[in-house]
């Protein structure tokens, strides 16, 4: 996310421009969480992996 993409947060406020953060972040957080719900720990690394590269891809 580069400066230009958040111009139009920073003056609607500072709350906006924390959300406009925090948001991909926390979905990003909450998606690998549920991905690894109940896996087996050496499966993890790899589940990491992939979700890492759909996030990537999205881009």
């Amino acid at each position: 996310m580069g400066l230009a993409n958040l111009e139009p947060f920073v003056g609607a406020g500072p709350w906006v421009l924390a959300a406009a953060v925090a948001v991909p972040v926390a979905g990003k957080i909450i998606i690998t969480a549920l991905a690894l719900r109940g896996t087996d720990p050496k499966d993890r690394p790899g589940i990491i992996k992939a979700v890492a590269e759909l996030f990537r891809w999205r881009r």
